[in-house]
């Protein structure tokens, strides 16, 4: 059973709805790294941060019960990662928090600040000149405003994290240059390599 911190209201939801083409098909919070699923640092990482977590992913979510957090499959379908952040929207207004924090789930070494420095809400962290969507907080207030944007026409914004964001008035947080950075993600089998050897070398923040 795992147990929080108080923390003020922040719910935090890792995205895994992705099919990790690029590593052949594959859940790659479950690759193992240092000998544990990459899942198991990202929970660690997280739960001084929030309040309340749980899991973006559709399928069997009997793959994911050994870390015994709820499992939130798509509410909206063919939606991309907006989708994942609507059922955490949904899924975090049940837990009374006003506030959401995403996190890829192939993200190893996200800081243990965070949260905190995600705050107010919304807001997305900024690394290396570079900015990434879904390491974000969103308000719980913009849960409608999420759902009747992904219940637009298609168009070619329309499922862009940070075209939604933008319309919330989203403020960009930098985080400063390290070594890993503090949002590496694992896309192909370089990665991966890349990311274990990292870890071999106590470059993980938990």
């Amino acid at each position: 059973m795992i147990s929080f911190p108080s923390h003020p209201r922040v719910a935090a939801v890792i995205l895994a709805g992705g099919r990790g083409l690029r590593m052949g098909g594959c859940d790659k919070p479950l690759l193992a790294l240092n000998e544990e699923p990459l899942l198991a640092h990202l929970i660690r990482s997280l739960i001084p941060q929030c309040t309340a977590l749980a899991l973006s992913a559709n399928g069997d979510p009997s793959r994911f019960a050994p870390w015994g957090i709820p499992v939130l499959p798509d509410t909206m379908h063919d939606c991309g990662p907006l989708a994942g952040v609507l059922a955490g929207l949904q899924w975090a207004r049940t837990q009374n928090c006003d506030t959401l924090l995403t996190v890829p789930g192939d993200t190893p070494f996200i800081p243990p600040t965070l949260a905190s420095a995600l705050l107010p809400a919304p807001a997305v962290a900024v690394s290396g000149g570079r900015e990434h969507p879904l390491v974000a907080t969103w308000p719980t207030a913009c849960l409608e405003q999420l759902q009747d944007w992904l219940a637009q026409p298609p168009s070619p914004h329309r499922l862009r994290v940070r075209f939604f964001a933008k319309t919330l008035g989203v403020r960009e947080v930098p985080f400063a240059d390290q070594t890993p950075d503090p949002f590496f993600n694992i896309n192909t089998p370089e990665d991966y390599a890349a990311a274990c050897r990292m870890i071999e070398k106590g470059l993980i923040n938990e």
